[in-house]
């Protein structure tokens, strides 16, 4: 019996998951202006690229400003691989982890 009523909680929570992927596939495919701010959403929710390259870029840009107000130039080891870095590095060439 408990495995029969699993088996329908089971079918039905696949049923909804399939009912709002169609649902959103209808809403992305509609003529209407909400399409757009659906796929911003969807690729935010996801990490859509053009969302990862904006967040890139304004990491990017912050990253350098606070490089930019160390006025003392340094050379260190970096944490993770040991690889020297110095204050114009924002990442570490040799293993991309991000410094600042």
């Amino acid at each position: 019996m408990m495995n029969a009523i699993a088996t329908i909680v089971v079918l039905a929570i696949a049923g909804a998951l399939v009912a709002a992927m169609v649902y959103m596939i209808r809403l992305a495919a509609d003529d209407s202006g909400k399409s757009s701010e659906l796929r911003r959403f969807v690729e935010a929710l996801f990490g859509g690229s053009s969302a990862r390259q904006e967040a890139a870029s304004a990491d990017d840009e912050a990253a350098a400003a606070r490089l930019a107000e160390h006025k003392q130039p340094f050379s260190e080891p970096c944490p993770a691989c040991g690889e020297t870095v110095t204050h114009r590095d924002v990442d570490c060439p040799a293993c991309g982890l991000r410094l600042v």
